[in-house]
């Protein structure tokens, strides 16, 4: 019986945990845009969009509008005036 419960709860567990995530759309400093499921720390990427996703499919749809144009957001480096 035992056996059986731990087995239901390893089960129960494998399915539930993805129903839990959190969703990012970050963009990486040379214009691309992905959605993640790890919240992003790096200096190297900028959040886009909402805080926090509670689905992909949430994510992936506003990431369609929010990063229409690859490079939109990323700061441009100064030219020099010759």
């Amino acid at each position: 019986m035992s056996c059986r419960l731990v087995l239901i709860a390893a089960f129960s567990l494998a399915f539930a945990n993805p129903a839990f995530a959190n969703w990012w759309i970050v963009r990486s400093s040379d214009g691309e845009c992905l959605v993640v499921d790890m919240e992003p720390t790096s200096k190297d990427v900028a959040k886009v969009g909402k805080d926090v996703y509670q689905t992909r499919e949430q994510a992936e749809a506003d990431a369609k509008t929010l990063c229409k144009e690859p490079n939109a957001n990323v700061p441009r480096e100064p030219r020099n005036a010759e």
